[in-house]
């Protein structure tokens, strides 16, 4: 699922999204439009700024998630009538009204169901600058929750015109090769306002997906409990990255993967570490599940 293209979702792609039971992520969250009422109104905001001082998102208002057992499913709810108190232009109203300053370039696409009822899929950009929330605070995303924000990390977000920032892509091929194995693929995009001169990543992939003897070529680290493998990769002379570009990284440094393997295991994380002129690390983790959806031939071997 291409958050990017969340503007122009319909029906079709929510429907998706709860087949294949999407877990939320530090972009992506799930909220029952109950959330969408008079009282919730600082918690809209809260929870609106948070994504776009953090690297942006999408928040679906019109999706629950409910407690089956020891899993959770994802339901689409019926939604509201366009005509209710709570549609977009209450949405927008309380979005420009409790955050400051106002978010640049949010966007509220109203996803109109079957039964001509609707719910709303909220795109928030990642922002040039801090926005303040109903509350008169601050916050972030961070572990798929809103925290308050630091002093240091409002001033760090404000500078953000000033200092580079890249955000990291993953994907894998449509079908594995030959010999049944794949390589990851890294596609970086300069989202700052800044030049980037020289950047490295750091990625660490589950020990357990990487095939024969390629595993040899990352260091053995320990992250939450499970053996991972670490691969850096730097940048080359003069591979500069101009505002609102993108480069595909070699993937040559990174390791062979088993694709039904990585089935199995899609439940783990990619953890990954960006590094870059004047700017401090870039720290994040994404899904192993979200890079290989619809990807890959698993009937290979």
């Amino acid at each position: 699922m291409i958050l990017e293209k969340a503007s122009f979702w319909t029906e079709k792609d929510l429907k998706k999204i709860i087949d294949e039971n999407l877990t939320e992520y530090s972009t992506l969250e799930f909220k029952s439009l109950a959330a969408l009422n008079r009282d919730n109104k600082e918690e809209i905001s809260k929870d609106i700024a948070s994504f776009a001082n953090a690297a942006g998102g999408v928040i679906i208002y019109g999706i629950k998630e409910v407690k089956e057992g020891t899993s959770i499913k994802l339901l689409l709810e019926d939604g509201l009538d366009i005509n209710e108190p709570y549609n977009k232009e209450w949405l927008e109203n309380i979005i420009d009204s409790h955050i400051s300053p106002k978010i640049e370039g949010l966007n509220i696409n109203p996803v109109k169901l079957s039964n001509d009822k609707y719910v709303y899929v909220v795109v928030i950009p990642q922002s040039n600058t801090a926005h303040m929330s109903g509350n008169n605070r601050y916050y972030k995303r961070y572990n798929f929750k809103s925290q308050p924000m630091d002093d240091y990390e409002v001033r760090d977000v404000m500078n953000r015109l000033k200092k580079p920032h890249l955000k990291l892509f993953f994907n894998a091929p449509k079908t594995s090769s030959p010999e049944g194995s794949y390589s990851m693929r890294l596609l970086l995009k300069n989202t700052g306002q800044a030049f980037v001169r020289h950047f490295a990543v750091r990625i660490c992939l589950p020990e357990t997906l990487i095939t024969g003897s390629s595993k040899l070529k990352g260091r053995r680290i320990r992250l939450n409990g499970e053996w991972y493998r670490e691969y850096l990769k730097q940048s080359s002379p003069n591979q500069y990255i101009f505002p609102g570009f993108r480069i595909v990284i070699d993937p040559s440094f990174l390791p062979q993967l088993d694709p039904e393997k990585s089935k199995a295991q899609e439940l783990s994380y990619i953890y990954w570490t960006i590094y870059t002129d004047n700017s401090g690390p870039q720290n994040g983790k994404t899904p192993l599940k979200v890079v290989i959806r619809n990807r890959l031939n698993y009937s290979v071997r």
